[in-house]
């Protein structure tokens, strides 16, 4: 269906065009209950999540009508489907699993008449098994020596949510085996992480769903090389394990592994940060927190699948977000957590909605009538403070901010990090509420919305418990749009067009039937990538 064409779409078009929505300053006063109303509190493994809407530019009856147009939209079948394994994925004729990977051991979703719950338990074990005996000693490298460090070969999801977790559990607790990443296919950035690293200590992980992707591929073949020139070419397996789809794709790659662990077809890189992609952080923190993390992310699924609207995190925010981009014509959205641990957060959620929601076809190959995934950006704050809120406060765009704190300090530094915490808070009451001054220069406009997130405190189960909530905003949003979430064919032609060129580059002949640009490019190259 074309959601534009239901009453409620209309309704809440009408009401964004005549600007009807009074201020956020106006708002606070004739909606006294307004805070609480557009707050959802939740537990998480004896922590606590706070998500406050309160200061987004939506009154009572805007609400409501987004409440009706998720109806209209039939979000909530839509979730029903997706977690008992139905084909939610149309275009690649599949399900979309990842809560699979952190539902209870016994529960279960049948595909195909087999429950994949069982499957997935398997590998979970599997991947529990091989990291406490890293961690123990009883796996050690190949010259006897024991592990103390691994490296993470991915790109994308393989990279991203295995580097935000490392990260945020890193301010936890010390990692006991230390994690270096790479992802780019630029030679540097795998040459600098080796170039720091003892081989008869360390393992390399490489994740790709396909096994097929190049950049993945290129970087675990300079580090098997790498492991040979130390430690014999019977050695490299020993210190390579894999992660991927199929088990056969690893040995006619070329790479070398001594353990494969499996991931789903049905579950897309960019949620697959459940599955045993995140076994570097097993090893690096062990088991058991992989399993709070899981247990956060379980929490929030729990809460998206039971809660009514009124409630339910996931879906106010993700009509919030549709009411944004496609009502009020705000075209990006500033991510900004006040804790360093969460740094990387930005740029997971920068591909988790844009690759996910960046469409502009619906499930039904119909081009779509209104405007999709905002750009995802930001920055951790206070830093965002010195860079870009100035832009957000007195700029010509408005950008709806997404602010993420914790409250409990992960240091002894108190008072520090209540200065932090206070900073975040100043920040969104600014953008809401501005302020007045006889130079205009100085004046700010405020009702610039923002939703605020606190987590008690940064723990596996409330990093876990956040991460899922964006997986399921950016699945209602999609819902409404009525765009399938779980393909991402943009990524496929720069693919395509990629291996053509470095086949035309490799070959010393630019194609001739390329733009004039890009056989300028490529003649430019040649001709400056030659010189002594």
């Amino acid at each position: 269906m074309d959601i534009t064409a239901c009453e409620q779409w209309t309704s809440l078009e009408s009401r964004a065009s005549r600007k009807t929505v009074a201020s956020l300053k106006e708002l606070f006063v004739s909606e006294p209950g307004r805070t609480s109303a557009m707050s959802v509190e939740m537990e998480i493994d004896g922590q606590s999540m706070l998500i406050d809407a309160s200061k987004q530019n939506v009154d009572k009856e805007v609400f409501c009508e987004l409440a009706g147009l998720a109806a209209t939209a039939r979000v909530a079948e839509a979730r029903d489907a997706m977690l008992s394994g139905a084909i939610v994925n149309t275009s690649e004729v599949q399900p979309a699993l990842h809560t699979a990977l952190r539902a209870p051991r016994g529960s279960k979703v049948v595909v195909n008449g087999v429950n994949v719950v069982d499957e997935v338990w398997a590998v979970r074990d599997e991947v529990t098994g091989f990291a406490h005996d890293v961690r123990e000693g009883r796996y050690r490298g190949a010259t006897g020596r024991i592990i103390t460090d691994v490296v993470n070969i991915g790109i994308g999801g393989s990279d991203l949510g295995p580097a935000l977790v490392y990260l945020a559990l890193s301010t936890t607790g010390a990692p006991q085996v230390r994690v270096s990443f790479v992802s780019n296919v630029d030679p540097t950035n795998v040459t600098r992480v080796l170039g720091g690293l003892d081989p008869a200590t360390t393992i390399v992980v490489v994740c790709s769903k396909s096994f097929s992707t190049a950049e993945t591929l290129a970087n675990a073949r300079i580090a098997q090389r790498w492991l040979a020139d130390a430690l014999g070419g019977d050695a490299v397996a020993h210190h390579t394990v894999a992660v991927t789809v199929d088990a056969s794709k690893v040995a006619s790659s070329g790479i070398a592994a001594a353990r494969v662990l499996k991931m789903w077809s049905w579950v897309g890189g960019r949620y697959s940060v459940s599955s045993a992609v995140n076994v570097c952080n097993a090893i690096a923190f062990g088991a058991d927190s992989i399993d709070q993390f899981l247990g956060g992310m379980r929490a929030m699924d729990e809460h998206f699948a039971h809660e009514p609207f009124e409630r339910n995190a996931p879906m106010i925010l993700g009509v919030i977000g549709v009411w944004n981009r496609s009502l009020l014509g705000r075209g990006s959205h500033a991510i900004v957590p006040y804790a360093d641990s969460l740094g990387l957060l930005p740029s997971y959620l920068q591909q988790l909605e844009m690759e996910s929601n960046g469409k502009v076809v619906t499930r039904d190959g119909e081009v779509l009538s209104t405007e999709s995934s905002p750009v995802i950006w930001g920055g951790v704050g206070t830093n965002a403070q010195h860079a870009f809120m100035q832009l957000l406060h007195q700029g010509t765009s408005v950008v709806p901010v997404t602010f993420i704190g914790v409250a409990r300090a992960a240091t002894a530094h108190h008072g520090e990090h209540a200065a932090l915490v206070a900073n975040m808070i100043a920040q969104s009451a600014a953008l809401a509420f501005g302020s007045t001054h006889d130079d205009p220069a100085r004046a700010m406009p405020g009702n610039r919305p923002s939703t605020t997130i606190v987590l008690s405190a940064l723990t596996p189960g409330t990093l876990g418990a956040l991460i899922a909530l964006f997986e399921h905003v950016v699945f209602v949003q999609g819902c409404v749009w009525g765009i399938n979430s779980f393909d991402q064919w943009g990524v496929e032609l720069g693919k395509k067009l990629a291996h053509e060129v470095a086949t035309e580059l490799a070959s010393g002949e630019p194609g001739a039937s390329r733009d004039a640009s890009s056989v300028q490019l490529q003649k430019w190259y040649l001709r400056h990538s030659s010189r002594a």
